[in-house]
This record gives C-alpha cells, sequence and structure tokens, in this order.
C-alpha cells in the first residue's frame, strides 16, 4: 500500500511537467511562425529588406583593385573618434561597379562602429537604385539631418514608427545623380522598420532638399578628411559609373599610441 502512494506521489508532477513543457513548446512555435510571417508581411520590421544581391570576397577584392585602393583591416573600436584617418595620395579613376561590387564594399572588413550593417544595393537597369540596411538613428539625424529633427519630431509626424530605437531597418530607392561634387537624388520611395513613409513626405521639395543636402554634406565631409573629388556618379545600364578621385590606401591608428609615440619622441629628441 505504501509503494503504491509513493508510486501515485510520483507520477501526478511527471504529468504535470511533461504538460508545461508541451505548453511551452507549442508557445515558442507559435511565437516562431508568428515572427517569421511578420518578417514576410512586412519586410524591414523584423530584418533589413532583401534585395536578392548577394557578395564574396571576390567581389570585394574586385572593387578595391578597380579603385587601385589598399585599406587596413578594420579596427574593433566604439568610435571613430577613437582613431586617426590617414589617407594616401589621391589617384584618378573611371570605371563601373556592380551591385555585388558595391555590396561586397559596404559590408566586408568595415570597422564595429561603422553606422549601416548588413547592406544590400541593387543597380537597376531603369537608373534608379535601391538600397536596404540597418542604420544608427543617431547618426541619420545628426551627420545626414545636421540635427533639422529630433526622435520626438519624428515620432509626432509619423505615430506609425512609434518609439524609434537606436538601430533601424531602412529601405530606399532613388534615383538622380552627382555632378561636380553636388548632388541631385530623387526620392522614389522609402520605409523604415517595414513601414512605407507616406507619398506626400516624400515628393515634397523640403525633403529633396534635405536629402540632397544630407548627400553634400557626408561627400564634403569625406572630401575634407581624404581630399577626394567626386566628379560624377551615375547609373548606366544596371551599372554604377564612378569617375573621380579617391585616396590610394588608408590607415586607422589609435591615437593614444600617435600620442605615445609622440611623447617617446619628444623626450628621445630633448634628451
Amino acid at each position: 500500500m505504501e509503494n503504491e502512494v509513493v508510486i501515485e506521489e510520483k507520477e501526478v508532477p511527471k504529468k504535470k511537467k511533461h504538460k508545461f513543457l508541451k505548453k511551452l513548446i507549442i508557445f515558442i512555435i507559435i511565437v516562431g511562425i508568428i515572427v517569421v510571417s511578420l518578417g514576410f508581411l512586412l519586410p524591414g520590421l523584423l530584418w533589413p529588406k532583401s534585395l536578392g544581391v548577394t557578395y564574396t570576397k571576390k567581389d570585394y577584392d574586385s572593387i578595391i583593385s578597380k579603385l587601385n585602393y589598399i585599406k587596413d583591416s578594420a579596427p574593433n573600436g566604439e568610435s571613430s573618434e577613437d582613431y586617426q584617418y590617414i589617407y594616401g595620395n589621391l589617384t584618378n579613376v573611371d570605371v563601373e561597379f556592380t551591385s555585388e561590387e558595391i555590396t561586397a564594399f559596404m559590408n566586408y572588413n568595415r570597422p564595429s562602429y561603422y553606422a549601416v550593417k548588413n547592406v544590400q544595393v541593387r543597380i537597376n537597369k531603369d537608373g534608379s537604385v535601391e538600397a536596404s540596411g540597418s542604420i544608427n538613428v543617431n547618426y541619420v539625424l545628426n551627420e545626414i539631418l545636421g540635427g533639422k529633427y529630433s526622435k520626438e519630431t519624428i515620432k509626432k509626424e509619423i505615430p506609425a514608427l512609434g518609439m524609434l530605437p537606436s538601430s533601424v531597418n531602412v529601405y530606399i530607392k532613388a534615383s538622380g545623380a552627382i555632378t561636380n561634387n553636388s548632388s541631385n537624388i530623387n526620392i522614389d520611395s522609402v520605409s523604415v522598420q517595414g513601414i512605407p513613409i507616406p507619398s506626400n513626405y516624400i515628393a515634397s521639395n523640403e525633403a529633396k532638399v534635405t536629402v540632397n543636402d544630407g548627400v553634400n554634406k557626408l561627400m564634403n565631409t569625406y572630401s575634407t578628411k581624404s581630399k577626394a573629388s567626386f566628379k560624377s556618379i551615375s547609373v548606366n545600364d544596371g551599372k554604377l559609373h564612378f569617375d573621380g578621385s579617391v585616396p590610394s590606401s588608408l590607415e586607422r591608428i589609435k591615437k593614444w599610441l600617435i600620442i605615445l609615440n609622440h611623447l617617446v619622441f619628444t623626450i628621445l629628441y630633448q634628451s
């Protein structure tokens, strides 16, 4: 009798445990299905929208070769401010790039603090360019938009975006060209976290001015540091045509190392 009672007491928890595990597994499966479904129904909500562009190390090596560019291994620091960027002499280039080469250049050998990740770029034969990726919100607001808009303003104007996280998935389709370091780009469509931005925002003159001012600011910042010049960037038959002057090399050195070397040199020189 006592043994039977003991057996019954042991069986009850087992049944409850098995029932709980079963419910947990079913719950996880349901959540997984919902997550995957949302990803397909709203491309860009959970991960950057796929443009069907894949790349290999060979694509990266190809674009580096076309640019006659020597690039060091990307650092793993937390901020670009921790490093001094040293650029080589300028090289004149007039070349065309494929979607795979540009995508490889945007992803491969990039530092951990790089503002854009998981990038795909597709050059279309109709002259348009599509791009998707995960981008740092503060970088866009401060470096591209020049601090004109805050997170609070954006959420007030477009409530659907909700609470903007530190990084968002963005998709953009645009057309136009860059001539003599001046941008003339038209935005066709934009979505953030899979949510399309209303066309009245995109088509406005203010939006076009803001976007082109942002691109011009980025080019000017890079040109100031590297002396690069962009004579022409345009789309031709499904490829990106680039004509301009770019640095022949890039080396990123920790600023504290430069300071240390300077101190050592100063001490040795004075002694």
